[in-house]
């Protein structure tokens, strides 16, 4: 009766790869302090004089 019996063994499954370390993503606001200090350096340029355009 025993000879009849198909015995099934699990599938090994393969590890998983593990995913390469994301960066973190950039914070919402760090785009906007970036601007500010863009505009807030170029206002600098601008009232030294040092820009190159014409006298004030």
């Amino acid at each position: 009766m025993n000879d009849n019996v198909v015995k099934f063994r699990r599938i090994e499954k393969k590890p998983e790869k593990q995913p390469n370390k994301v960066p973190p993503k950039m914070p919402g606001w760090l785009p906007w302090v970036v601007l500010i200090a863009a505009a807030v350096a170029i206002t600098a340029w601008q009232q030294l004089g040092i820009g190159g355009g014409p006298p004030a």
